[in-house]
């Protein structure tokens, strides 16, 4: 989708869907199409493809989850309908300018998270100021400015919109996993201050085998952490850690400094943390120089606490209080 400049929604059973121009008509074309399906699924399906081909309008902001990676891609829609002839192929599509293709999940509340949890292929954000919001990142904003004040958390409903994150959510199911992901980012963000978080990212290392130095607060030369092997942390690898808790993303001058004080000090490494992101800038800067510096954004920082999470200290799994839980697996059926 972002290669082609459009959004598609994979209905590969039903033709063109032009001539279905309202919601009645949409579930005429699905029901012959669909034998196996129920009536409530055919509704379902029918109002998700009646909101795709006829309901949104050129200009209207598209989110697209891109989930292997955290992020969500922004876009503008700029055409009408269309349907691609072809096998293996999204045959329906709308064309779409992707504007901004690589925002990180964290840079969205929870509240908006939680809607675009929903199964449902084709679902509309309503809720909590959603368009002034995402609206807002879809210009530019590096985070999303949270609803205004004396906005009604709940926008009216169209009469024949049964897409709705909330119906989506109840109707379809919402990716329990997703969210749970996205929640437990959320409460690193709410428990862990500046250096705070600095002793999180120190238990990390530590349950990885690493010995690590948390110099005093306010006294830390460019270095937030320094972490080796051994008994005295010197041994080789050593790591001089640098560790952002701040909600903007972070600029390739960080890197720069970063090197510097890893040269500086003859270290083997240095390693950046970060719960918000990185400018394009550092990321190309990462790239470039990833034999020498590494990075942990927020999905890197949250697989290695689940990871160690049992061996972690008390006082972090008290701020960070989770539960195991075991789910089918519905992919596998």
């Amino acid at each position: 989708m972002l290669d082609n400049g459009y959004t598609a929604v994979d209905f590969s059973e039903v033709g063109d869907l032009s001539s279905a121009t309202d919601l009645p008509a949409m579930r005429a074309l699905l029901t012959p199409a669909m034998p196996g399906k129920s009536e409530k699924a055919i509704g379902n399906y029918a109002a998700q493809l009646n909101a795709f081909a006829n309901r949104i309008a050129i200009g209207d902001i598209v989110v697209l989850p891109l989930k292997q990676q955290s992020r969500l891609a922004f876009g503008a829609i700029t055409g009408d309908y269309e349907y691609l002839t072809g096998a293996n192929v999204l045959n329906h599509v709308r064309k779409v300018d992707w504007r901004r293709p690589d925002v990180a999940r964290p840079a969205i509340n929870q509240d908006l998270l939680y809607s675009l949890g929903a199964f449902s292929t084709v679902v509309q954000i309503s809720r909590n100021d959603a368009a002034f919001r995402l609206g807002k990142v879809l210009a530019g904003a590096e985070t999303d400015p949270g609803a205004r004040v004396g906005v009604p958390p709940a926008a009216r409903k169209a009469s024949d919109d049964v897409v709705d994150t909330d119906d989506a959510i109840a109707n379809d199911g919402q990716d329990i996993e997703q969210f749970s992901r996205d929640r437990i980012r959320s409460r690193i963000r709410e428990q862990f201050d500046g250096y705070g978080f600095q002793g999180l990212v120190a238990a990390l290392l530590e349950a990885e085998g690493m010995t690590c130095k948390v110099p005093p607060k306010g006294k830390d030369g460019g270095i937030d952490i320094l972490a080796g092997s051994g008994v005295l942390g010197i041994s080789a690898p050593t790591i001089i850690v640098q560790v952002k808790a701040q909600a903007g993303a972070v600029g390739s001058q960080v890197l720069d400094q970063l090197g510097g004080v890893v040269s500086q000090h003859n270290a083997d490494h240095g390693l950046l943390v970060t719960l918000s992101d990185l400018t394009r800038d550092a990321r190309d800067k990462v790239a470039a120089q990833q034999l020498k510096v590494a990075v942990w954004d927020t999905e890197e920082v949250l697989r290695r606490l689940l990871k160690h999470y049992e061996v972690l200290p008390d006082d972090i799994k008290a701020k960070i209080p989770l539960k195991r839980v075991w789910l089918i697996d519905e992919g596998e059926g």
